[in-house]
């Protein structure tokens, strides 16, 4: 049960273990003196010793996400879940949170992020064609490269040299390996569930060590064949789903009316309510709006703000009542409810000192932008993702093709076209194969309408691991990974795959209810009385559980 590594009881919750765990900064050439310190967090087993069946790791995505911060929001919902058979352990990968070294490319996290922050307030490139021609925007895609060789100047210039060159999913997995291995558990193999990333990362674990996988879980899967081939591809990929689930948001916002969606009136259609919506957006770039001091936020409003706040909405249906409700505000002139929307609140305490936190050790809590860059831009092959698009003009080229698939095509573009530039490789990357020829049931499931892992995505890794060592569950809903959506069905059949180890046949579709899209009142009370008591209390962790989890 973990005896090879020291768990003590959280300086901050004491009801979780924590561990710092020392792995090699480079598997291929260790060194005594350089090492990394992974920060462990987990759940503890709740059931009898004869019940218990191990450690199920997990992986919020990102790269960049916080495992040690997601095992507090769903530790214990995944327990009950599970039924406190397994401890529910994660991790903080390399560049992440409290795993040390960091990465030193910013002196604090609130500098980061005010560093990321001034680079999307150039807004997006439609909203500078619109304004200026083509001229504008390649005006705007010269500026966004300048703040991305800012980024990778500031790792070059401060960051640790040796810990940039060891982040890549392929160390990541060696980690885990690792982890395993002093867990007392690679006899019987990797027990994961991992989201967005996360399923990148639990392939490319799948991939390496066949070997040493028992029962895993790939929710919201992202090409990982694309992702590494080829940024651009992978862009484009993602882009698959999106719109549908833009028109699902439009089309059950009418179907809702004024009652439960702010931005419907009277007798609205999905046409009438997008037509609406767009007049919006025209009207903003002709004139953006003044947003005075609301109690979190002001500044202003643009036509590029609107995109992101439908973007972020997107995710997770839960958010869209919020969305029409901010967005029936701005139509009726008022921006304050986006505006406090959008604008994150910087990290507190300023340029605080990394170290002061109970834990008295190196802290980051906010998402690192530098982190997801580096990890990307390693993973993939590099002299494809510089000569794709070399210069401004052709990464406005490939922006517009996005926007052109997806209402929020020019917001994923920004992110491809970090790797565009960065040229600092890891010292080891994993590329494929992505295939294994038989024994074990990775289970990959996708969603129908995903904004950013299309279920074309995981048709394509199920197909590439093959029937014999994967399945495909399908849950037909909106949203980013299964929990966006709430389906008993999937919690049903994750319960029993991790549980009892039936695996679903390939194809096996679970719907999620039409209920979870605008509730009346935010509730689903009507949905969950018609059930059983186990049912019932199944959903109802299910549910919270998609409020714990951000994958991205």
């Amino acid at each position: 049960m973990g005896l090879g590594i020291p768990w003590t009881p959280c300086a901050d919750l004491t009801e979780f273990d924590c561990a710092y765990f020392s792995v090699p900064m480079d598997y291929a050439d260790p060194q005594p003196s350089e090492h990394v310190s992974l920060a462990l967090r987990r759940w503890p087993s709740t059931a009898p010793k004869k019940d218990y069946m191990g450690t199920l790791f997990i992986n919020p995505g990102g790269p960049g996400g916080s495992g040690t911060d997601t095992v507090v929001t769903i530790g214990p919902l995944l327990g009950k879940i599970l039924k406190g058979r397994y401890d529910i352990m994660s991790w903080d990968p390399r560049g992440v949170n409290m795993t040390t070294p960091p990465l030193d490319c910013y002196p604090t996290e609130y500098d980061e992020f005010v560093a990321e922050q001034m680079s999307t307030q150039i807004g997006l490139p439609f909203q500078a064609r619109a304004e200026g021609g083509a001229a504008a925007e390649l005006a705007l895609m010269k500026k966004t490269d300048a703040y991305y060789l800012s980024g990778l100047g500031s790792c070059l210039k401060n960051g640790n040299a040796k810990m940039l060159a060891s982040l890549s999913t392929a160390y990541n997995v060696r980690d885990m390996v690792r982890m395993l291995e002093a867990l007392g558990e690679d006899e019987r193999g990797l027990q994961y569930w991992g989201f967005s990333y996360g399923t990148i990362l639990g392939a490319t674990f799948a991939a390496m060590f066949p070997d040493k996988v028992h029962r895993v879980l790939l929710d919201g899967v992202s090409s990982a064949r694309l992702y590494t081939r080829d940024m651009f591809d992978w862009g484009r990929s993602g882009m698959d789903d999106t719109n549908k689930v833009w028109q699902g948001f439009l089309s059950s916002c009418a179907k809702a009316g004024p009652e439960r969606c702010a931005l419907a009136k009277g007798d609205d259609t999905a046409e009438s309510i997008l037509a609406r919506f767009d007049t919006m957006v025209e009207s903003l770039i002709e004139q953006p709006l003044p947003v005075p001091w609301g109690g979190v936020t002001s500044g202003i409003i643009t036509a590029s703000d609107v995109i992101q706040g439908v973007f972020r909405a997107l995710y997770t249906p839960k958010q869209w009542p919020k969305l029409a409700t901010a967005l029936a505000a701005l139509e009726a002139g008022d921006p304050y409810p986006l505006a406090a929307d959008l604008n994150l609140p910087a990290p507190q305490g300023g340029r605080s000192d990394p170290l002061d936190n109970v834990f008295k050790r190196f802290m980051i809590k906010s998402p690192s932008s530098i982190t997801t860059e580096a990890i990307m831009c390693s993973d993939t092959d590099q002299s494809v993702a510089h000569a794709g698009a070399p210069d401004a003009a052709s990464f406005a080229e490939y922006s517009r093709e996005l926007r052109n698939l997806s209402i929020a095509g020019e917001n994923w573009a920004y992110w491809v076209g970090k790797c565009r530039v960065w040229n600092i490789t890891a010292t080891e990357a994993y590329r494929g194969p992505w295939t294994v020829e038989e024994g074990f049931p990775l289970m990959f499931l996708g969603v129908t309408a995903d904004p950013v892992t299309p279920l074309s995505a995981a048709k394509d890794m199920s197909a590439g691991f093959g029937n014999t060592s994967a399945t495909l569950l399908i849950q037909d809903g909106f949203g980013h990974c299964s929990l966006a959506h709430p389906s008993l069905c999937t919690a049903k059949t994750v319960r029993a795959y991790f549980l009892e180890g039936k695996v679903p046949e390939y194809g096996t579709v679970c719907s999620s209810p039409e209920e979870y899209l605008f509730p009346e009142g935010g509730k689903t009370d009507s949905l969950l009385s018609a059930m059983g008591a186990e049912d019932r209390e199944l959903l109802q962790a299910w549910e919270k559980l998609g409020e714990g989890v951000v994958a991205w």
